[in-house]
């Protein structure tokens, strides 16, 4: 009280000293992070990047070796878009995308490649889930991941994000490439898209053929005979404006880079933003707009 500042200013100082020590302890963009569901906070110490790309290599070796059974998250990331059905809801959309499937395509039995892919889903999704996120679907060798966002915790979850891609392009590298090496088969890359904003989770219910031996096209008809679709299990899932984005600007990044968009770089410290270049892209190509600023929305690639 002997200071000769207001109460608000030593507020904003205690404020902005534990921001830059929060920002401190979890930039290591650079180092890795772990979120448990829907808790929010950073445990660098608890991942082991050498044990998963290990892991991961045990993975592929099995899978080229015999029949192993694979299996997709979707019950858990039905049950967690339940809740939000028709709301609107911020997430931050991950897409990976494999690069170099073609090759593998026009060099190994079609048996062989439907293994790596479907070990390359496996494990991706096993990354994405250490990381806090969930897998929405598979879309052929690509896949839609994303993590839930309260806007209090929005850097925390890019930096978790950022670090679940940067742990994805290091197992390809050091994990499922040597073991293509050691059978003489091509290697693969990837590209990484990330991306934040508001989205709205939809409700889908199975198709009912048949009402009164009558085919049915329209949704009053539906509607009129519920009782034909009471009990049956509804699908979910994400439209918007960010999921659209996130698998467009996918293929604006090089090979076994990320790129991720503005309102991601925005939420990043001044330290971590100098590990991203902008690109130029053409507006021919990329002309989407930016609610915020009302120009073109950029995109950033992560320095080698």
């Amino acid at each position: 009280m002997q200071l000769d500042i207001s109460l608000d200013e030593v507020k904003d100082v205690i404020k902005n000293l534990s921001d830059k020590k929060e920002r401190e302890n979890s930039s290591r963009l650079i180092s890795n992070s772990k979120v448990d569901d829907r808790s929010v906070f950073h445990v660098d110490a608890l991942i082991d990047i050498q044990k998963i790309i290990t892991a991961s290599q045990s993975s592929m070796w099995k899978a080229l070796r015999s029949d192993p059974i694979f299996t997709a998250p979707f019950e858990e990331t039905q049950e967690i878009l339940s809740e939000y059905t028709y709301d609107k809801i911020k997430l931050i959309i991950l897409n990976i995308d494999i690069v170099g499937s073609t090759n593998l395509s026009m060099n190994l039995p079609i048996e062989r490649v439907s293994k790596i892919i479907q070990t390359f889903t496996q494990e991706m999704t096993k990354i994405i889930r250490l990381y806090g996120g969930y897998v929405l679907k598979y879309v052929g060798d690509a896949i839609l991941g994303f993590f839930n966002v309260s806007s209090d915790h929005l850097y925390t979850l890019c930096i978790n994000a950022i670090n679940c891609a940067r742990t994805m392009i290091k197992v390809i590298n050091q994990g499922f490439n040597p073991v293509f090496g050691q059978y003489d088969y091509p290697e693969i890359g990837v590209r990484i898209g990330i991306d934040y904003g508001e989205n709205v989770i939809v409700k889908y219910y199975p198709h009912v053929d048949k009402i009164d031996n009558l085919l049915v096209y329209d949704y009053k008809t539906i509607q009129k005979n519920s009782d034909l679709i009471s009990g049956k299990k509804p699908v979910y899932d994400i439209l918007g404006y960010t999921i659209s984005i996130a698998s467009k600007m996918t293929t604006y990044a090089r090979v076994n880079h990320i790129i991720v968009g503005q309102l991601i770089y925005d939420a990043l410290s001044k330290e971590e933003r100098e590990y991203f270049t902008v690109v130029d892209i053409n507006p021919e190509n990329w002309n989407y707009i930016s609610d915020e600023t009302g120009s073109i929305y950029k995109l950033y690639l992560n320095r080698a």
